[in-house]
């Protein structure tokens, strides 16, 4: 196996606690994310699915540079991120860029397209005047716009375009990694299956590895070729996106594809009562992760006294991927657990073939 563009190893992400009610209390430090480890190969789609507050999206923060870990290495090809110091060097910022949830907010409402797509070609490519505007135009209709758009607003343009648009921009530098942050969250369903297939052509077109963050498994095991699967500071589970999907082998990862809705409502009925039975008994995570537990105990209908005391080690499962739980860890290699109780498709996935949006 070839070395993976991106080696995430061990990472640990902690934000200093605040000031308590008293001037002198000090709160306790937060753990966003502990010792996690992942790989993206060179052209890759990795997706990386967990709930609000995970800290899915304070990893993606720290491949990008925004955060400096605690503890752990990020590697991206030759460069050694942690190693960085307050300098991050200009051909790292060339070699990873971003698109965010917000296609409103991550976009200059006072400049138009013309310069938001063609600052970082002048910042990294040395690009101005009529060489800058042909490469933008290029660019723009890449992502299925005209270069007649060029001298528009973005407040002028409908979400998915403006999306299109945040997603020109990173392809300005030609990078080796793209870190979508909830790209097509904020979207439509029409939208997000257009935006979804608009990704899928330029990494053909491209070559370029992407890591998808996302909360939605659905939208993710469409997009994605490996999945994992991030709870409360952990990484619990990882493997193949259909295997993933149909035969999950973590607890919480059963939860999540019970969580989405089905339109049968057969099928939705059989899956709240699952949903209810995975929850049954528990208390919610509170408070700060747990740094010697694992912290899906206090929701999980298997605990057992060992999941209050460590956290698991990760064991490899027959359906080629891995998972951290004490379920797994006292036999021998196990494979997940089919969803026989859904008797419809574990998951509703946007088309592949839909319509583009048409440019306004």
């Amino acid at each position: 196996m070839s070395e993976p563009l991106l080696d995430i190893d061990g990472l640990t992400i902690v934000f200093p606690g605040g000031r308590g009610q008293l001037p002198w209390q000090r709160l306790p430090d937060v753990r966003a994310v502990q010792n996690a480890s992942l790989t993206v190969g060179v052209g890759e789609t990795v997706g990386l699915v967990g709930e609000s507050g995970s800290g899915k999206t304070t990893l993606g923060r720290a491949v990008l540079r925004f955060l400096t870990p605690a503890d752990g290495t990020i590697r991206l090809g030759e460069f050694d991120v942690t190693a960085f110091g307050r300098t991050v060097p200009p051909a790292y910022r060339n070699a990873v860029q971003v698109v965010f949830q917000d296609p409103v907010g991550s976009l200059n409402p006072s400049m138009v397209v013309v310069d938001i797509i063609g600052e970082p070609l002048t910042l990294h490519e040395g690009l101005k005047g009529e060489p800058r505007r042909a490469r933008a135009a290029e660019l723009l209709e890449q992502v299925g716009l005209r270069a007649e758009h060029l001298d528009r607003y973005p407040h002028e343009f409908s979400g998915g375009q403006r999306q299109r648009i945040a997603i020109a921009r990173a392809l300005a530098t030609s990078p080796e990694l793209i870190v979508l942050d909830e790209p097509v969250s904020a979207l439509d369903v029409s939208t997000q299956s257009q935006v979804i297939n608009l990704l899928e052509q330029l990494q053909r077109d491209t070559g370029a590895a992407y890591l998808f963050i996302a909360h939605d498994l659905a939208v993710v095991r469409h997009a994605c070729e490996r999945i994992v699967v991030m709870y409360h500071s952990r990484i619990v589970e990882t493997g193949p996106a259909d295997a993933i999907c149909e035969q999950p082998t973590h607890p919480y990862t059963e939860l999540l594809l019970a969580s989405i809705p089905d339109p049968d409502p057969n099928v939705q009925r059989r899956k709240s009562e699952h949903r209810r039975a995975l929850t049954r008994g528990a208390t919610g995570a509170t408070g700060g992760a747990p740094t010697n537990s694992c912290p899906f105990a206090d929701r999980c209908p298997h605990v057992m006294d060992i999941c209050r005391h460590s956290f698991p080690d990760q064991v490899a499962t027959t359906t080629g991927g891995a998972v951290a739980c004490h379920l797994h860890t006292s036999g021998p290699q196990l494979g997940g657990r089919p969803l026989d109780e859904f008797s419809g498709p574990a998951l509703v996935t946007a088309s592949r073939h839909s319509a583009e949006e048409a440019p306004q």
